[in-house]
């Protein structure tokens, strides 16, 4: 019987192949799309998954949105150990910001030839109980326990020595030298620990406030984590900073799709581009298995005859719907096969697309996943069609009387409508997309990024000194830098520094308020717009920070958000002021007032900013801000490599546009972008596909209605319209459908930005229009072929 069912499924094909092929085209476009976007899924969900005892462990985060900051990843280790007092805690694990805090030497040299450690930690002795790690040769937990000892990852030992056979070997640095004691296999991409090298450091610390570690409790199992929470909050939050700081813990199941912290080892995914792949892929389904539903519907009448004869042969409901599901599952089937080929095909492009190394495994369990899922799409695709073929009368069939049903029109029409919906709903929120990128992109940032050069991470005693050092001579030396400013603070990543200001009327903030340290001539550096005061000059050479009596006396320049905080509508007004924090005793005056400057990411920019002349608290780093004749970019990085080398002992130094940077920034939307882009396409590709079938079946079905309008006269044009009146209908009702719930989901997303476009009624009436233009011209094709063919070919036996 199968056997049967086979060969009549492909007599069926044959007969009807334009029916066939755009079945077979819909259904593998969408199941590529939800393939490639279920592989995507699988390995965004399973990041950390390999670690030991991965369901319970957090890591440990502080929580500023009180003081005006957001949540840090970074906490006190010796704080983390107190937190064993707690009988929910089991064991505690840290990595050290070693390469941060400049504490570990990251500048090697091997055979006379420098290196730099790329991403380098201190971790504690307990590494392997809570980081699946694959030691290759020598002993992780005693290169974690002694001193001056290190442990390097596969592909850091074969960059530096050229092979992987280093355990005793050393590497000099400017004060001293490490022994490799343990190489480890690369870390795998599934995971959000980030270092490729690991060194021997102190962890605890007098200093509670001294926080410089990632730090990861592995709990008991139920534990309650908000209580914990509460208890972790009441026993490091007293005094002054009680009921304004709090202590969050974060599974570690959950880091890559929610951390979204500067200070996060790797950049991470977004549950927003996972729910949006999720749910377009399903949409493209959807379509492609509405258009299967749709045409097989509305092609019934052509094989009406084959089931009355069926029925008048004996043949039962079920073998018919049997006959009819197993086509479905056939075409479905076929379908899959294509997709896995383009699959294959646009694997490369997708990877680059989400900045993932994906492999399609057929011998898994994702394999036989995709048959299942194939299959599911066949049968519940195929079932309402199945039923409604196989409901025909024989008597009413083969006498001809068959009636089209009110039901199979009605769903046809409210599947068209849903899939025109789906069309309009993503190219108004493609378009948004693009616009809102567009717009951060020429956001006015407060500081040029144009002709901007900056050389990160140069220790601080290198260029950040009152008087030019050899360094800085050096760089300005080269041709093509035309200025040279230095400051403490990556412009596009975060803030790392903060002070609580008293203002000058004696007020307290309330709250914390970001600074940035500064060289001389800020202004001219950062392009800085200055309001009021002037530059920091070395002709105010007492504007530098120095410490008289245990009071730091430093001059400062305010964003115009920081002079109105301070209580001054007219921001000239506060030149000549003094703003304190007494904490730290710190006493600023202020010189000047620039426009606001947004440092940080396009979610969450600092607008108050205060830029102090000569302070760098507690950072061991700055940024070298060179002012470059574009021209020479390429020949400036090389001589500033050179320089750095030979002057500083700093090798291999990071050295990138500023306009590049502010771009790496926003990344992660333009991938947003681009994938909806992709999506939106293929769902307007699709819904034309389901257009072009029905249109097709509609013109055939109304031949001699056409025929006869044009033996009385009318027009092609006429014709066409006509024709097409039915599915502009369609679209209307749709129009109707997708703008409020487009308007509130699109809405929703703008909300995640604090700079935003509002929703142009332009791109709504575009989209619409484009739906309804191609919609048109889809029916207008098929229309004027046959409003064109002669009504005596169509009428003469009538």
């Amino acid at each position: 019987m199968i056997f049967n069912y086979l060969i009549t499924a492909l007599r069926a094909f044959k007969q009807q192949k334009q029916h066939f092929l755009l079945n077979v085209i819909g259904l593998s476009v969408g199941l590529s799309a939800a393939i490639l976007v279920a592989l995507f899924a699988k390995n965004e969900l399973s990041f950390d998954k390999q670690q030991p005892n991965a369901d319970r462990v957090y890591r440990v985060a502080q929580d500023y949105s009180k003081l005006g900051l957001g949540t840090i990843p970074i906490y006190s280790y010796t704080r983390g150990t107190q937190a064993l007092d707690f009988s929910q805690v089991e064991d505690v694990f840290a990595l050290k910001m070693v390469e941060f805090t400049r504490e570990a030497e990251v500048d090697v040299k091997h055979n006379n030839q420098g290196f730099k450690l790329n991403n380098l930690y201190a971790a504690t002795a307990n590494i392997e109980d809570f980081i699946a790690i694959d030691v290759l040769a020598g002993n992780i937990k005693e290169a974690m326990s002694t001193p001056n000892s290190l442990a390097l990852s596969e592909s850091e030992a074969l960059r530096i020595f050229g092979t992987m056979n280093v355990v005793g070997e050393t590497l000099n640095h400017a004060k001293g030298s490490y022994i490799i004691k343990a190489v480890f296999a690369d870390l795998p991409d599934n995971t959000h620990f980030g270092f490729q090298a690991l060194v021997y450091a102190e962890h605890i610390s007098e200093d509670l406030n001294n926080t410089i570690h990632y730090v990861y409790l592995k709990l008991t199992a139920g534990t309650d984590i908000s209580a914990l929470e509460q208890q972790l909050t009441e026993q490091a939050f007293t005094g002054e900073f009680k009921g304004k700081m709090f202590i969050e813990l974060h599974s570690i199941l959950d880091l890559h799709l929610t951390a979204n912290s500067p200070f996060e080892m790797k950049t991470g995914g977004t549950k927003q581009v996972v729910t949006i792949c999720i749910g377009l892929s399903i949409l493209l389904v959807l379509i492609a298995s509405f258009n299967f539903i749709n045409m097989t519907v509305a092609q019934s009448t052509k094989r009406a005859k084959e089931v009355g004869v069926r029925k008048a042969l004996g043949a039962s409901k079920t073998q018919l719907v049997s006959q009819f599901l197993s086509e479905s599952v056939l075409v479905a089937l076929l379908s899959m096969v294509l997709a896995c080929v383009l699959v294959e095909l646009v694997m490369p492009s997708f990877n680059n697309l989400v900045d993932r190394e994906l492999v399609l495994n057929y011998v898994s369990s994702f394999g036989a996943g995709i048959v299942v899922v194939a299959i599911a799409v066949g049968v519940l695709a195929g079932l309402y069609p199945a039923f409604f073929i196989s409901s025909f009368s024989a008597k009413r069939v083969l006498s001809g009387d068959l009636q089209r049903g009110s039901t199979a029109i009605w769903v046809r029409k409210s599947l068209l409508t849903f899939q025109a919906s789906l069309a309009i709903g993503l190219i108004i929120g493609s378009a948004t997309l693009l616009q809102q990128l567009s717009h951060l992109q020429n956001l006015p940032l407060g500081y040029q990024t144009a002709q901007r050069l900056v050389i990160s991470e140069v220790p601080v005693g290198e260029v950040f000194t009152q008087q030019p050092s050899a360094v800085v001579n050096q760089l300005l030396a080269i041709e093509g830098v035309q200025h040279l400013g230095v400051i403490d603070t990556q412009l596009t990543r975060s803030i790392n520094n903060t002070l609580r200001p008293t203002w000058p009327n004696g007020e307290e903030s309330g709250g914390i308020t970001p600074i940035v340290g500064t060289s001389f001539e800020v202004v001219k550096s950062l392009g800085l717009e200055l309001l009021a005061g002037r530059d920091f000059s070395r002709e105010f050479a007492g504007d530098w920070a120095n410490r008289v009596d245990g009071i730091t006396h430093v001059g400062t320049i305010v964003t115009e958000t920081v002079a109105k905080q301070a209580g001054f509508t007219n921001v000239a007004d506060i030149i000549g002021k003094s703003i304190k924090d007494v904490g730290r005793n710190v006493d600023m005056r202020v010189v000047g007032v620039v426009a606001d400057v947004k440092i940080g990411n396009a979610q969450n920019a600092n607008t108050d900013i205060m830029f102090l002349l000569g302070f760098s608290y507690f950072n061991p780093t700055s940024e070298v801000v060179l002012t470059v004749n574009p021209h020479n970019v390429v020949s400036i990085r090389q001589q500033a490599a050179e320089v750095l080398a030979q002057h500083a002992n700093v090798f291999e130094p990071k050295i990138e546009l500023l306009s590049d940077s502010y771009k790496e920034v926003l990344k992660g939307d333009q991938r947003i972008s681009q994938v909806v882009l992709i999506f939106t396409g293929l769902a307007v590709f699709l819904t034309c596909l389901g257009t072009f079938g029905l249109a097709s079946f509609s013109a055939a079905r109304r031949q001699k209605e056409v025929a006869v309008r044009k033996v009385l006269g009318a027009s092609r044009i006429s014709i066409v319209n006509i024709l097409a009146k039915e599915f502009l209908v369609l679209v209307g009702v749709s129009i109707a459908i997708a703008y409020p719930v487009t308007y509130l989901l699109v809405g929703d997303w703008l909300a995640n930005f604090n700079d935003r476009i509002d929703q142009a009624i332009l791109v709504y009436g575009i989209a619409a229009i484009v739906v309804a233009g191609i919609t048109w011209v889809t029916v207008a094709s098929l229309a004027f072929k046959a409003a064109s063919t002669r009504p005596s070919l169509i009428l003469r036996y009538e």
